[in-house]
């Protein structure tokens, strides 16, 4: 599928009659899953050929920019789905030129929708390719901020749902939460993790850009990207400040599991040490050999209130050092 923008701001959108060729005053070329032959209509109104779906997986930086026939080619990690259970990354090659920006990708990232409804909105002055190019860089990052905002309250939430228990839970109940908190943390772990690669990714991209677009760009634009670099740059130290914060409160939660488990060893173990004296004397005295005393009517009575003693001693001696 084919969308595209004039100079003019005027959007022809998947499903509207396409003009064929493609109109000059064109700052923007968006194909999304295009087939062979778009991607051929493509290339000779662009007279570049545009990178294949496999060349824009290859990981080498040498592979991800470079430059050919005076266009820049750019590939980037852009992260997709932040608002479902299952978000990742996916690649999208930005090939820019001076007269037009064209992207290729296979996935529909939102800040692609924002795009085309601010161009229907408000754009109605004249615009270029390093202008739409930066109104995308914009989004993304504000597209990442967002994200890394929902995981900063996710955060908060575990912190007190860690330190700031109910005790009216019961032990399994608590140990259930954990468990829950720790699969939470391993998901907003991922999801940092991978904002962090889509944050490099953008930042080696847009630092190339300036690198090489600097004889055409426009001079007003050139402050705007780099504020979207330091925008970049201080998401990165955020999402180091959230690992770090996820790393203590990972070692937290399983810190209190470990607690829960040794209490309860501890319970078993106080539990077995109070019953070997009873269980020593209720043995002695089933043996199938003559012992003393055992013929005096009152054996019973005797073996009974030494077994009860035997038991309360122990549990007093645990009381006192607050062992129980």
């Amino acid at each position: 599928m084919v969308r595209l923008i004039t100079q003019h701001g005027q959007l022809i959108d998947w499903n509207d009659e396409k003009i064929r060729p493609f109109p000059d005053n064109l700052v923007f070329l968006d194909l999304l899953n295009p087939g062979r032959a778009e991607e051929l209509e493509a290339e000779t109104w662009l007279e570049y050929q545009l990178p294949t779906r496999e060349e824009m997986q290859e990981i080498e930086e040498s592979s991800r920019l470079y430059m050919e026939k005076g266009a820049l080619y750019m590939t980037a990690w852009i992260p997709v789905g932040l608002d479902t259970s299952e978000p990742e990354s996916t690649s999208i090659s930005f090939v820019i030129a001076p007269d037009c920006l064209t992207t290729v990708r296979y996935a529909d990232p939102l800040p692609f929708r924002v795009l085309v409804d601010q161009v229907r909105r408000q754009c109605t002055a004249p615009i270029s390719s390093d202008a739409v190019f930066l109104l995308l860089m914009e989004l993304f990052v504000a597209r990442i901020a967002d994200a890394l905002q929902i995981v900063e309250g996710d955060l908060k939430k575990i912190c007190h749902e860690i330190f700031m228990r109910s005790t009216q839970k019961t032990d399994a109940a608590l140990e259930k939460d954990l468990a829950e908190v720790v699969k939470l943390l391993g998901r907003r772990s991922a999801l940092v993790a991978n904002l962090r690669e889509c944050l490099l990714s953008l930042s080696r991209m847009l630092q190339f850009f300036l690198n090489n677009a600097a004889t055409w760009m426009r001079g007003d634009l050139a402050a705007q990207f780099r504020s979207v670099m330091r925008d970049i740059k201080s998401l990165d130290e955020y999402t180091n400040q959230q690992t770090q914060e996820m790393t203590f409160l990972l070692e937290s939660t399983l810190g209190l599991i470990n607690i829960q488990q040794n209490q309860i060893i501890k319970i078993f173990t106080v539990a077995s040490v109070l019953f070997m004296p009873p269980t020593l004397i209720a043995s002695i005295y089933g043996m199938n050999v003559s012992l003393p005393a055992q013929q005096n009517p009152f054996a019973f009575l005797l073996v009974m209130v030494t077994i009860i003693l035997s038991a309360i001693v122990p549990i007093v001696y645990f009381k006192r050092k607050k062992l129980l």
